[in-house]
C-alpha cells in the first residue's frame, strides 16, 4: 500500500465523490470532505485554506445539475479557482479534476454543461498546484438519469446519440490513483471510456425493463452545431482513450440482480 495520505474530495457526497471517499479510507487514507455541513464553501472560498491546511492532493468531483451555460461556467469556474488558491496558500501537491470525453468545441444550452467543465479545466490548469484532469465518457447510469429527468408518463423523449459509457467504480479508481501517486509532472490528463459503442436510446430501455417499467423510448433530433457533433461520436473514445471497466451489461446485472 502506498503511504498514508491525506486527501480532500470536493463533491464528496455525491455519485463518484461518495466512492473515491470510501476507496480512499479502505486503503487506509485520511479524507477531508469540503462542504457547506463542514464550514467550506466552494463557490466563494470561505473556510476553504483552513480545511486544506495538511492536505497532500484534493479530488474535485463537484457537479451542477444546470444546463445553462452562464450559470455552469461561473460555478466550476469558481470552484476551480479557489480550489488552485487555497491549495497553493497551504502547499497541496496536486489537484485531481473529473471531466468529460470529447467536450472540446461542444456547448450551448440545452449542453450548457459542457461549457461549465470546460472552465473548470481551464482554471484548474491556470492555477500553480499541479494538475491532474480525468475526462470520462458518460456512465453506465447515465440512460437511467435520463429517464428520472425526462420522462414522461409512459413515453421518453431520448436524443439520438452515440455512447460509450463507463462503469462509475472504475472512473472512481481512477481518480484514486491519480490523488495518491507520486509525481513531479505539472499537468496531466487522460481519457477514459468503457469497451463498448452503444446508443443511449437502447441503454435507456434497458434499463427501463430492469426496473420493471413500461416505457416507450422514442428517439428525437435536437438542432444544433453541438448535437451534430454528438450525434457523430464526440462523446466516444478517441484513438488515445484508456478503456477501462465491464461492460453495460455487466453493469446493468450488478445493479438490478433481481431483474
Amino acid at each position: 500500500m502506498s503511504t498514508r495520505k491525506r486527501i480532500a474530495v470536493a463533491g464528496g457526497t455525491g455519485l463518484v465523490g461518495a466512492k473515491v471517499v470510501a476507496r480512499l479510507e479502505a486503503a487506509g487514507h485520511d479524507t477531508v470532505a469540503l462542504t457547506r455541513r463542514t464550514g467550506v464553501d466552494l463557490t466563494t472560498g470561505d473556510g476553504l485554506e483552513e480545511a486544506l491546511r495538511g492536505v497532500d492532493a484534493v479530488v474535485d468531483c463537484t457537479s451542477l445539475e444546470s444546463t445553462k451555460p452562464a450559470e455552469t461556467t461561473a460555478f466550476f469556474r469558481a470552484v476551480a479557482t479557489n480550489l488552485q488558491q487555497a491549495g497553493t496558500a497551504v502547499g497541496v501537491r496536486r489537484i485531481v479534476t473529473l471531466s468529460i470525453v470529447g467536450i472540446d468545441g461542444l456547448g450551448g444550452a440545452p449542453f450548457g454543461h459542457y461549457d461549465g467543465k470546460r472552465a473548470q479545466e481551464e482554471a484548474t490548469e491556470a492555477g500553480q498546484v499541479p494538475t491532474a484532469i480525468l475526462r470520462a465518457t458518460q456512465f453506465h447510469g447515465f440512460a437511467g438519469q435520463l429517464i428520472d429527468w425526462m420522462a414522461k408518463g409512459p413515453v421518453l423523449a431520448c436524443p439520438k446519440q452515440p455512447v460509450q459509457t463507463v462503469d462509475v467504480d472504475a472512473v472512481a479508481d481512477e481518480l484514486v490513483a491519480l490523488a495518491v501517486e507520486e509525481t513531479t509532472e505539472q499537468r496531466v490528463r487522460v481519457d477514459v471510456a468503457g469497451p463498448e459503442k452503444r446508443m443511449l436510446a437502447d441503454l435507456a430501455r434497458a434499463i427501463a425493463e430492469a426496473r420493471g417499467r413500461r416505457l416507450w423510448v422514442l428517439r428525437v433530433w435536437l438542432p444544433g452545431a453541438t448535437a451534430r457533433k454528438v450525434r457523430a461520436g464526440a462523446l466516444q473514445a478517441s484513438a488515445d482513450t484508456k478503456i477501462i471497466g465491464g461492460t453495460f451489461d455487466e453493469w446493468l446485472a450488478r445493479e438490478y440482480p433481481t431483474r
